[in-house]
């Protein structure tokens, strides 16, 4: 595993039509390049797996726990590889949080 915090080069082979509309989100100032956008692509994917695996593991426990989980996730993406990137990130790591406390007084 690599250092926590550290920026890793990857390379990925994706569709044109992928990569014309990454530019266009860049040309749209949405993003401020390609690799802004990837990180932070996958940085909502990763929250939402976190989210979803914790959202199971909840089918077997208290409201408390469930919510002690949610935080759990929460604090390590917040404190780990994506503590240094962009106000974009922290605000899809903040939505995401924000989506998981929503739905803990529905369920019963």
């Amino acid at each position: 595993m690599g250092e926590t915090g550290a920026d890793h080069p990857i390379s990925v082979r994706l569709p044109g039509y992928v990569v014309e509309k990454i530019d266009e989100l860049v040309r749209e100032k949405e993003f401020r390049s390609r690799s802004d956008f990837i990180k932070f692509a996958v940085t909502m994917a990763l929250g939402q797996i976190m989210m979803e695996k914790a959202r199971e593991r909840a089918k077997r426990f208290t409201e408390e726990e469930f919510k002690e989980e949610a935080e759990e996730a929460w604090e390590k993406l917040k404190r780990g590889e994506f503590e240094e990137e962009g106000p974009e990130v922290l605000k899809a790591l903040r939505e995401i949080n924000d989506e998981t406390k929503r739905p803990t007084g529905a369920r019963g």
